[in-house]
């Protein structure tokens, strides 16, 4: 006879199995809708790519030609940096000389990066990017072995360095956004392809969040995830890195708040509205997509959010909500001179135009009923 420990071990281990059930249930979005639903969203599927090749969306801005940019910013940071200089102080002066704002202290960019850069040279941390991206590559198709179609492994294996093409410029690694999106790539296969082993999650979004705050929103998702399916020793592994990153990002407000003079600028603010051509805008002009004729650019940008509908189960739904939540913050709050944010989406992001073929199959089979 099983004792009282036993049952309540069993209970806990089937509450915990029927969530993760729930979760997958929810999964998988185009696959299980109703045929009214599934007409409904390939007509609204049909308007968009209609509006994608007949919309003119207000341009981006970029610095005058010659003018001092972003990427010269942080190289010429570094280059302060490696003479001996503070990272706080040099990145004061440098933005203060060039009117960059220093007002609210995330206007200056955790130092990890020009650190690492003014320590081994941006030469060394581009091999690195780009290993970086052969690494995603591999992990991303050995995460969907047993789940994907071998020809749509294929098309994996092309889209991630095809979105991770930036590595091949050295100037673009300066913007932290890009390293951003190297970290999410290898997290997200980790969600994919080995959902028990967290850690595998836990090191690159640990890694990224040591270089941009935009990390952040991956790090709560995980959280809430591993919550609700009441895996204690995950959640603890994403409270206390969540933890930690509040204690660097604290140590960085004060460095940034001891060069501060009453005359520095502040920020505009991230609250420009620009809509769901933001996102679109910020995809094409940190990416591949940028040569294709503006209404051609938006369509394909587009196109990988239906793919990332098709991927079943937890790792789908996980990666859905993930994408989504990017989507939002990018149209709603990226202004017309932070297009640079698309960046956090390469290279995995292209992973959608894989799942592609899937997405429809399965949108055509919802239509039929």
């Amino acid at each position: 006879m099983p004792g009282s420990a036993d049952l309540q071990f069993a209970a806990n281990h089937n509450s915990r199995l029927a969530r993760r059930g729930a979760l997958a249930k929810r999964a998988c979005v185009i696959a299980r809708l109703p045929r009214p639903a599934a007409i409904v969203f390939a007509l609204i599927l049909a308007a968009l790519s209609v509006w994608c090749l007949t919309t003119q969306p207000p341009p981006i801005k970029v610095a005058k030609k010659g003018g001092y940019t972003d990427v010269r910013l942080y190289h010429d940071i570094a280059k302060q940096v490696a003479t001996g200089k503070p990272y706080h102080q040099a990145a004061a002066e440098l933005q203060r000389a060039h009117h960059y704002p220093l007002k609210p202290f995330v206007t200056m960019r955790p130092p990890t990066l020009v650190v690492a850069a003014a320590n081994f040279g941006w030469r060394n941390l581009q091999h690195f990017a780009q290993a970086l991206v052969l690494l995603a590559m591999f992990a991303w198709v050995m995460a969907f072995e047993g789940k994907l179609h071998w020809a749509e492994r294929v098309g994996v294996a092309i889209a991630v360095p095809a979105g991770g093409g930036f590595v091949m410029a050295q100037g673009l690694l300066a913007l932290h956004e890009y390293w951003t999106g190297l970290f999410f790539a290898l997290a997200l296969a980790g969600v994919v392809g080995w959902p028990r082993k967290w850690g595998l999650v836990l090191l690159p979004i640990a890694a990224g969040l040591l270089v941009r705050e935009l990390v952040l929103p991956f790090a709560l998702l995980a959280l809430a995830f591993a919550l609700f399916e009441r895996r204690g020793k995950e959640a603890a592994g994403w409270v206390a890195l969540i933890a930690a990153f509040g204690v660097f990002m604290a140590l960085h407000a004060q460095g940034v708040a001891a060069q501060l003079r009453p005359g520095d600028i502040a920020s505009p603010g991230w609250h420009a509205g620009q809509g769901f051509s933001a996102f679109l805008k910020a995809v094409i002009f940190t990416s591949v997509l940028q040569p294709l004729p503006l209404g051609l650019a938006l369509l394909a940008a587009m196109l990988p959010l239906v793919g990332w509908l098709a991927l079943p189960g937890r790792a789908g739904l996980f990666c859905v909500a993930f994408t989504t939540g990017l989507v939002v913050m990018i149209s709603a709050f990226s202004r017309a001179d932070t297009f640079y944010w698309g960046a956090i989406m390469l290279p995995w992001y292209f992973v959608g135009y894989a799942l592609l073929p899937r997405a429809f199959w399965q949108l055509s089979r919802a239509i039929r009923g």
